[in-house]
């Protein structure tokens, strides 16, 4: 009998040694993919906190940062849905497109497992939900919709400028190459035109009876980033129309061009360029100073890819204008680089993030009227997430507040599923600034998605948010702000661009948005 005591005792302890040895296997194993963590993922950006993405999505993510490690094996994700597999197996392509994959495998499979293990396991199940997040009312009294006569086959808007002197619509799109001109109530007044050199239209700027167009080049990144297509034209106007107008190139061999900004920055008298040159693996921002003979010499402020916008503003009050930059790839976050005279700018940085809060535009105003100009960011663009267009609870707009000497702070924040453009003005004429945003990665999977959002300002950084359904008609890339048709009062344009990236998970939305879905929705302010 006490034989088979201590018997049925030495298997109890056995047992015990082994769950605490699993335990203690299981512990050094966390241990250890945190630490890998720390050295492999901190070398790109900061280092993410798992609960940024839920299990299912660090699986794709993971995939992606395994090709960065050289790690072709994928078997891990042999489960996943097989649009998972394709749009991770696309960015292996994509690396080995620009001669960024490595030769041999960083880490060994022990190792990687143990990375993966670390974030897997650390993840929620689900995506947290958005927190503090004032009620949304689902009426839009403050805009009339007015639809437009103007749809290609398939929009793809990259650009809506409200020209206010002439009360036109500009629209560029990037899948036709083309410019396209509105009137205040939508209908063409001027059919699209293709121009040569070809542009594929991201923003424009006016100066007298000159338009520069700054184009992307490659939307889609489907062209190493050497191959540099982005540029900017110039279009010499026709009786301020671009109708009988031609273009001539001002500037080629540009990264993926994604905002540019027109100054005299050196105040020679001369027009100079600052390019948000995106790009793709390679990318930079730069300044090009004009000689005064038609060329320009580049002067590169921020030699990393990634930025979105750009804005010139003299910060510190000493009559050189400064240049505020927004990085919204691997190392996230804003930068200030401040004139020192001569062509000299001293670099600042305002914040970093993680990579995966997607900041996509950012905007200067005065929002607590104390002279100083603040800044409203907007982070939300979901396409270097995971093919499920996972929602995030820290996407959305925040405004910060100038405190002098290079520094803000952050003063609000309204959560806002894959925000992407947001622009301040005040709409109802109250005597502060509201703000229109839009959304395109809103929650697909809602019968009521957000994707534009109107915020009252309700007094001391309070807002009230509204909108109604028939805005979630698109799927909205590009916006404007401005008075279309003179009425004193301020209306908004929304562009729609009907890619399927980020809608992989959901075919059925994707095909209805893009055969139904708005190039342009007018919203008239009703002020006035």
């Amino acid at each position: 009998m006490q034989l088979r005591k201590k018997f049925f005792i030495g298997i109890a302890l056995t047992g015990i040694a082994i769950v605490i040895a699993i335990g203690v296997q299981r512990q050094s194993k966390l241990l250890r993919g945190e630490e890998l963590a720390g050295l492999y993922c901190s070398a790109c950006h900061l280092e993410p906190d798992p609960e940024t993405l839920p299990k299912r999505s660090w699986a794709a993510a993971l995939g992606y940062m395994g090709y960065f490690l050289g790690i072709e094996n994928t078997q891990y994700l042999d489960d996943e849905p097989v649009f998972v597999q394709a749009n991770v197996r696309s960015r292996q392509e994509f690396l080995q497109n620009e001669n960024s994959f490595p030769t041999a495998p960083i880490l060994d499979d022990v190792d990687w497992e143990a990375l993966r293990h670390y974030y897997i396991e650390n993840s929620p199940e689900n995506a947290l939900p958005q927190f503090n997040k004032p009620p949304l009312q689902w009426e839009l009294s403050r805009f009339r919709s007015l639809g437009s006569s103007y749809r290609p086959p398939l929009p793809v808007t990259t650009m809506v400028y409200i020209r206010e002197d002439t009360n036109e619509i500009y629209i560029g799109d990037s899948e036709q190459n083309s410019l396209t001109v509105l009137d205040q109530d939508g209908r063409i007044r001027v059919l699209p035109r293709r121009f040569r050199p070809e542009i594929t239209p991201v923003d424009i700027e006016f100066i007298n009876g000159t338009a520069h167009v700054a184009s992307i080049g490659d939307l889609l990144a489907e062209e190493p980033s050497d191959t540099r297509l982005g540029s900017i034209s110039t279009i010499e106007l026709v009786d301020q129309s671009i109708a009988d107008a031609t273009a001539t190139m001002t500037l080629d061999n540009l990264y993926r061009v994604a905002d540019m900004e027109i100054a005299d920055l050196n105040g020679d008298g001369l027009t100079d360029f600052v390019v948000a040159g995106f790009g793709a693996i390679g990318g930079r921002v730069s300044w090009f100073e004009s000689q005064g003979d038609a060329s320009y010499e580049e002067h590169v402020l921020l030699d990393l890819p990634g930025a979105v916008k750009v804005e010139t503003h003299d910060f510190n009050n000493d009559d050189q204008l400064d240049i505020m930059v927004l990085v919204s790839d691997a190392r996230e976050g804003l930068h200030l680089f401040i004139n020192q005279g001569n062509n000299q700018f001293a670099a600042q940085q305002i914040f970093e993030t993680g990579p995966g809060y997607g900041h996509s535009f950012f905007e200067l105003q005065d929002f607590d009227g104390d002279g100083a100009m603040d800044v409203l960011v907007v982070n939300g663009d979901n396409v270097d997430s995971d093919p499920y267009n996972t929602l995030k609870n820290y996407h959305g707009l925040r405004i910060y507040l100038n405190r002098g000497d290079a520094r803000f702070e952050e003063a609000y924040f309204y959560p806002l599923y894959g925000a992407f453009i947001a622009k301040s003005a005040d709409f109802d004429n109250d005597g502060d600034l509201d703000i229109a945003a839009i959304s395109f990665y809103p929650d697909f999977s809602s019968d009521q998605r957000e994707a534009f959002t109107y915020l009252e300002n309700q007094g001391g950084l309070e807002f009230a948010a509204y909108t109604n359904e028939d805005v979630m008609r698109g799927r909205w890339m590009t916006m404007d702000v401005g008075d279309v048709d003179g009425d004193n009062d301020v209306d908004v344009v929304l562009g729609g661009s009907y890619l399927r990236v980020g809608m992989l998970a959901y075919p059925e939305i994707y095909d209805e948005l893009s055969q139904r879905g708005p190039a342009v929705l007018i919203l008239k302010n009703t002020l006035n």
